[in-house]
């Protein structure tokens, strides 16, 4: 047998392990949205079966309406707190890693280790003296302490991006002072084009974050239509009784805008972890 051959077998191999592999993974999600299209009793049916006779796509509907709950207004809410914490976070933290990647100062690598240090701290730790610090400046119930944050920079954006700068010929920079550049200039024209890779893995990391995030609204906000969507979908269970069909639903709704982000930029994604392990 022939090395081509037996290398287009092991490729074949390759291609049907990498497809039960896709499978498995892609199951709970397939059947998170076939349970979202059958009736309440079709979903404890047994045996099981994947998709029933009759598709009912009025649950979706239905989700948006269930118990005058104001789903669509926790869908704006999200998207408001996530648009505006992803722009904040990525260039916070771009300026910091620009910082530690482009201009030499002392104690600057000490510093860059105890930033990237604080990613192994829980954010359970920090809950409760932020609860306290927001109470007493009388920011509970607002928007402000889940998107104040984001505004200083995240520890592994910040990482990702240095990583990305430090890849950055250093000649760039001199060629750009002796044109005239000044630091600002030099981040804004020719530092952030070359890490736009970065930034937009950076981007899909801070909205993914941000739009699943559960603890900080549930903690901060107590108004019922100042909820962001990952908190809002938890009233869809009663005391009584639990509406699955709705909550499959209104799950696939709420996770349908990460999917089609992550397959029309999953190739600037793979760029920036790749790119994030080059350093010059």
């Amino acid at each position: 047998m022939g090395t081509k051959k037996k290398n287009n077998i092991v490729k074949g191999i390759i291609y049907v392990l990498l497809v039960i592999l896709s499978i498995i993974f892609m199951l709970p999600i397939i059947w998170l949205f076939a349970n979202s299209l059958k009736s309440h009793e079709q979903i404890f049916a047994f045996p099981p079966v994947f998709f029933s006779g009759t598709l009912h796509w009025e649950n979706f509907k239905e989700a948006f309406t269930f118990n005058s709950l104001p789903f669509g207004r926790f869908l704006l809410n999200s998207t408001f707190i996530t648009v505006i914490s992803m722009f904040a976070s990525v260039l916070s933290s771009a300026l910091i890693a620009f910082g530690f990647s482009r201009i030499r100062w002392r104690g600057r690598d000490v510093i860059f280790y105890i930033v990237v240090i604080t990613m192994i701290i829980p954010q359970e730790i920090l809950i409760t003296p932020q609860f306290m610090l927001y109470n007493k400046l009388g920011l509970l119930d607002t928007y402000i302490p889940l998107v104040l944050p984001w505004f200083f920079g995240r520890p592994f954006y910040i990482f990702i991006m240095r990583q990305a700068m430090m890849g950055i010929p250093r000649e760039l920079d001199e060629s750009a002072k002796i044109d005239g550049c000044s630091t600002l200039q030099l981040f804004w024209k020719i530092i952030i084009p070359q890490s736009k890779a970065s930034l937009i893995a950076a981007a899909i990391y801070a909205m993914q974050d941000q739009w699943n995030s559960y603890l900080e609204p549930m903690v901060f906000i107590n108004s019922l239509e100042k909820l962001p969507v990952s908190v809002g979908l938890s009233y869809f269970s009663s005391m009584y009784s639990t509406q699955w069909q709705l909550v499959s639903a209104a799950a696939i709704i709420v996770a349908l805008p990460l999917l089609v982000l992550f397959v029309f930029c999953q190739k600037y994604f793979i760029q920036g972890v790749v790119v994030s392990g080059v350093k010059g």
